[in-house]
């Protein structure tokens, strides 16, 4: 039995990581100590997003 590739799977296991990884992150920032430390978890969360926004208009263009 041969594998066939499908990209689409690999973009949205991509996007599921990177969700699964904003959900900890995001329970980061409620736990962290100072204004300087979510100010770096908030910025790493907003890459996060922006890469998920990417992905799934990759996914999109996929699609059609």
């Amino acid at each position: 039995m041969s594998v066939v590739y499908n990209p689409e799977a690999e973009i949205m296991g991509r996007i599921e990581a990177l969700e699964l990884e904003s959900r900890d992150l995001r329970r980061k920032v409620e736990h962290a100590c100072n204004a300087e430390d979510k100010k770096i978890l908030n910025r790493q969360l907003d890459e996060l997003r922006i890469e998920i926004q990417f992905l799934q208009s990759k996914l999109d263009k996929v699609a059609e």
